[in-house]
């Protein structure tokens, strides 16, 4: 089943799009589709209808309605759920879906350089397109909402694809196109900005200027302002005609080695000590090798800077610091790179601290895992590498939720935090207190002091929204998870790759080994050495020897990556059959001895899981076997009959 919103509403069906004739039954289905998932409640849906006021038979037509689109949506989609109806949107069923995946795509190929794959992606996102969203649908509050929301993402895709196309040098074809664009949107600035870079490039120095002159003659006329500061930067530059700027961007190419000596400071750290005086611990002690590993974003770099300037004084030869870009694809380092990187570096030293940051692969560093008398290896990467000893391994996982606020008191100043920490607490659990996503919050909320902390947690909680927010200065919590999936197609694991994307619409935070096999489809043995290559490209955290937690924000990044050919639907059927054979099981020991305790603690376990499953149960055997068991549980016996 797949449906089409961008532009008039449309369904498949056997293999052609067909519309909904009724103007009440596409009503009804974008009210739906605005809240999928959800049940909405049928006097919400009469408000819909009928805005200004139901008739009295409103009830029996909306059951009509629903009746009527039912036939037309084949399958179970469309389900009736007290109070009101519900719509099963699984990823992938709307175009919307595919469009805001190839949003991200663009997104990140564009923060790591690559302005060709970025423009084809952007290019794509905006083909989907046909006309306005929801074009045939009634106006209502919600439908304006909706389509302003995914008009003003059209809009800014399109400056991101112009951008990129600039960068690659197609400025000359860019110009019809951007001068119909700044006559329809006038006051956008970005819009100007291109227009006035494309004619610069073009040889139209003075219309480049005429360009600036009118949008701030209108800024000041219509508004009483001045051009931002990017702008009014970039009309300096054209004044003095900057060489830089008619040199362009080239096509993104492998960075160059990077070695720095001495290292990197780091400033306003703060948490992770337990695990900061493990290494220091290690590496002083005698241990001449450490490895640190983690999640993404759990703040390894930043741990391993740190360590190595406590140790300095134990390394009176040198430090050595070195990315080797394992996590960056075809950019990573070879062994013998590294290796020769350095001996250049340390030369003929005899006590020196190597520190080999972003290690994706054992064989990057096999070769120096036996260092000099005198010298030591500290590691930084994803996975946890078996070649280091046991004692030299140290975990880094999430903060605490005192060390997050302490983080966001030290970025914004205790003023601020103090006076919204109620705020500051549900943007720290938003950003699931990862170092990566807390830092780049807290200096985007650093560098807007007129934001309100509750204001930008009510942004956050969006997770529409959320990848997009927590990026700043060339960073992004996005781009770090996408390097991840990056390292599960250089390992070619399509099993792994399939386990992400259905994890993503299970969009549970933590599976046992038996959910995941349950998943997958397979034995429990095979999940497990598929899910530990989740762990290993720092995607997913062990939390016990037989479950793991899926943080919410790398659930978005797989909806995002979400292949066509999963079989999504089926995969989350078997999770649901899995859970119904769970309740029976402990239907069947309510007779024995301390049972109902057991039971009842379970029950309290995995509620969250039970009523997230309920609501995608097509088949209701779940809710029906939950009911059940609570009555059990309440009544301390089985129900007869």
């Amino acid at each position: 089943m797949r449906l089409r919103i961008l532009g008039p509403v449309e369904y498949l069906d056997g293999g052609e799009w067909s519309p909904i004739a009724s103007a009440k039954q596409r009503a009804l289905l974008a009210t739906l589709v605005l809240h999928a998932n959800q049940v909405v409640p049928v006097d919400r849906l009469l408000a819909e209808l009928w805005p200004d006021r139901a008739p009295a038979s409103a009830s029996g037509l909306l059951a009509g309605y629903v009746w009527r689109l039912r036939k037309q949506l084949t399958g179970t989609v469309l389900q009736t759920r007290a109070p009101g109806y519900q719509l099963l949107v699984p990823q992938g069923m709307l175009d919307v879906h595919e469009y805001d995946r190839l949003v991200a795509q663009g997104r990140a190929s564009a923060a790591e350089g690559d302005l060709s794959a970025a423009a084809s992606s952007f290019g794509r996102a905006l083909a989907i397109w046909r006309d306005v969203p929801l074009a045939d649908v009634p106006l209502s509050p919600a439908v304006m909402a909706e389509r302003a929301r995914l008009e003003e993402s059209q809009l800014a895709v399109i400056e991101a694809r112009i951008g990129a196309q600039i960068g690659l040098g197609q400025h000359e074809a860019l110009l019809p196109e951007l001068k119909q664009l700044v006559a329809q949107f006038p006051l956008r600035e970005r819009l100007h900005a291109h227009l006035m870079l494309v004619l610069y490039r073009c040889g139209h120095q003075a219309d480049a200027l005429g360009a600036y002159r009118d949008l701030r003659r209108l800024l000041v006329g219509e508004l009483g302002i001045e051009p931002s500061k990017p702008l009014r930067e970039l009309h300096q530059r054209i004044l003095v005609e900057d060489p830089e700027l008619v040199r362009g961007r080239e096509p993104a190419r492998p960075k160059p080695v990077e070695v720095v000596r001495p290292l990197p400071t780091v400033h306003g750290v703060v948490g992770h000590t337990a695990e900061l005086d493990a290494v220091v611990s290690l590496l002083s002690g005698g241990e001449q090798v450490c490895a640190v590993h983690g999640l993404a974003g759990a703040g390894k770099t930043t741990l391993l800077l740190r360590a190595a300037h406590a140790l300095a004084p134990h390394f009176p030869d040198g430090q050595v610091y070195l990315d080797v870009r394992g996590s960056a694809a075809d950019r990573a380092m070879r062994p013998e790179e590294v290796v020769d990187a350095v001996r250049r570096l340390s030369g003929s030293a005899q006590r020196v601290l190597v520190v080999l940051d972003d290690v994706g692969d054992p064989e990057q560093v096999r070769p120096l895992l036996d260092p000099a008398p005198g010298s030591a290896l500290l590691i930084g990467g994803r996975l946890a590498l078996d070649s280091v000893g046991p004692r030299g391994h140290v975990h880094l996982g999430r903060m605490t939720a005192d060390t997050a606020l302490s983080l966001l008191r030290s970025a914004l100043g205790p003023v601020r935090v103090d006076a919204e920490r109620a705020a500051a607490s549900e943007v720290a659990r938003l950003c699931e207190y990862s170092p990566l996503a807390l830092g780049l919050a807290a200096a985007r909320l650093a560098t807007r002091p007129e934001w309100r902390l509750h204001e930008f947690a009510a942004r956050l909680a969006d997770p529409r929204r959320r990848l997009d927010l927590l990026a700043h200065g060339g960073h992004s919590v996005r781009a770090s998870l996408h390097a991840g999936v990056r390292l599960l197609h250089r390992w070619a694991d399509r099993s792994a790759i399939t386990a992400l994307s259905l994890l993503g619409v299970l969009d549970l935070p933590v599976v046992s080994e038996h959910v995941l096999a349950a998943l997958l489809g397979e034995h429990v043995e095979r999940a497990e050495a598929v899910v530990d290559r989740l762990v290993d490209a720092g995607l997913v955290e062990r939390l016990r020897i037989d479950s793991y937690r899926i943080p919410d924000m790398v659930r978005l990044v797989a909806r995002e990556q979400q292949p066509s050919d999963v079989d999504a639907e089926a995969a989350v059927s078997r999770v649901v059959r899995h859970y119904v054979g769970l309740v029976e099981a402990q239907l069947e020991l309510l007779g024995e001895p301390s049972a109902t305790a057991r039971g009842l603690a379970w029950y309290r376990r995995e509620l969250g899981t039970l009523r997230a499953l309920s609501m995608r149960d097509c088949t209701d055997a779940l809710h029906k076997a939950v009911d059940e068991l609570r009555w059990s549980l309440s009544h301390g016996r089985p129900r007869v009959g």
